[in-house]
């Protein structure tokens, strides 16, 4: 833009008042030639003297230039600490996402080890089955890694974009030539804004009971070889049964009686809940057993802590020292969580295994027959651990079928 010719020297000698020059801004009104003083703050723009008293600014309200300098520093600054706030949150958010792909790929990789360690026993006969499962821990992991991934790709670019306007910022807020810190703020007060949306940390849980569970019996059900440990075998224990259940062949039986038995009311009793508790607690190892439900509308199987509730109206729930799955009117299955969950079984098992890893902190449930997986529990075991059982009630003779310990006859 070409600026005004240099005034002559004045009669005093003195320097010529040549035009300020600072950047690439110019000091003088491209109009009038006044010099810039003032700044339209309904037009954002700087103004010369004579501007003001025009049409097309009358009635607008002025301020120094150097008062909207500040003025704008201010609203500049307040904006600059948002966005570093919120770069802040965002690789708070990023690093936790991480965190999050690191600890499901550890899960994965120890899955992987454990599925490895159970074959080692049948590798002569089981190579093939191995692959299979291990490609079908492969399918549901990549599946459940990449929403992770593709998250944290979206929180890097989003990390990206704000940097960009933290760096224009930080780049306009230190301009020292204050026209163009004017214009180029005006830029950036109008150009239009994106409102990224605060990202989420997405989190994935891997189906640990269709790859750690009983596996070498898994594969027994196919192959009727040798597994190692065997599945133990179980009996009842009278001393908790509650008078209403009668327990038959053995102690491995439990059925609801008509009559009341009058037994002795010991702490360990469950009274008036139907329930018994196995006669062997564990508080180590891992440990498989099946329960025959054949004929019945309604059970409860699972495992109970040792100080869990027998008296009254008990709830079951891992809150309160209980691990079960129940079936109630002959179709309504649940996991019983807070709230319980309901299973969408696709045929009714004959047979209920059940997998306890008390190390692991796991309890995992499958139809026996078929070794599906119906549900697992994950939690921290610190007391002994009880198999639990509840024939149910009568309901008419509807349910009146006993349930059933399974023993193994390899």
């Amino acid at each position: 833009m070409p600026q005004p010719d240099p005034a002559p020297p004045n009669a005093g000698g003195e320097a010529p008042d040549w035009p300020e020059k600072e950047g690439k801004g110019s000091v003088y009104c491209e109009e009038h030639g006044e010099k810039l003083k003032l700044y339209c703050t309904v037009d954002r723009k700087p103004l010369c003297l004579v501007c003001i008293d025009t049409e097309t600014h009358r009635n607008h309200n002025f301020n120094p230039i150097s008062e909207a300098v500040r003025t704008y520093k201010n609203e500049l600054k307040i904006s600059l600490n948002a966005l570093k706030e919120r770069k802040a949150a965002f690789v708070g958010i990023m690093y936790n996402q991480e965190h999050k792909i690191t600890a499901l790929k550890e899960t994965i990789e120890n899955l992987t080890q454990h599925v490895s360690e159970e074959f080692v026993k049948m590798h002569q006969f089981l190579d093939e089955r191995e692959r299979n499962l291990k490609k079908e821990l492969g399918e549901h992991t990549s599946g459940l890694l990449r929403p992770l991934e593709e998250n944290l790709r979206d929180i890097q670019r989003a990390l990206i974009s704000i940097q960009k306007d933290i760096i224009h910022c930080q780049a306009t807020a230190n301009q020292w030539d204050s026209l163009q810190f004017l214009q180029e703020i005006n830029w950036l007060r109008e150009r239009p804004h994106e409102e990224v949306r605060r990202p989420t940390v997405v989190s994935a849980k891997l189906p640990l009971g269709l790859f750690k569970g009983p596996l070498q019996y898994r594969v027994w059900k196919e192959m009727r070889n040798s597994i190692s440990p065997v599945p133990v075998s179980l009996t009842l224990d009278p001393n908790t049964a509650n008078p209403w259940l009668v327990l038959l062949e053995d102690m491995t039986s439990a059925g609801v009686n008509e009559t009341w038995q009058e037994v002795p009311d010991n702490p360990e009793r469950y009274d008036p809940s139907p329930c018994v508790l196995g006669s062997e607690g564990f508080q180590s190892g891992r440990r498989y057993w099946e329960v025959e439900v054949q004929c019945k509308t309604e059970w409860v199987i699972g495992v109970a802590r040792e100080s869990a509730e027998r008296k009254g109206d008990i709830t079951l729930s891992p809150q309160d020292g209980y691990w079960a799955v129940w079936l109630r009117k002959g179709h309504n299955y649940r996991a019983l969580t807070s709230p319980p969950t309901r299973l969408a079984l696709p045929t009714e098992p004959n047979k209920i295994g059940v997998y306890l890893d008390y190390g692991g902190g796991q309890v995992s449930f499958y139809d026996a027959d078929r070794m599906s997986h119906l549900y697992t529990f994950n939690g921290t075991f610190t007391e002994k651990l009880y198999p639990f059982f509840s024939p149910g009630l009568r309901d008419g003779r509807k349910n009146s079928a006993p349930l059933t310990v399974y023993q193994l006859k390899l």
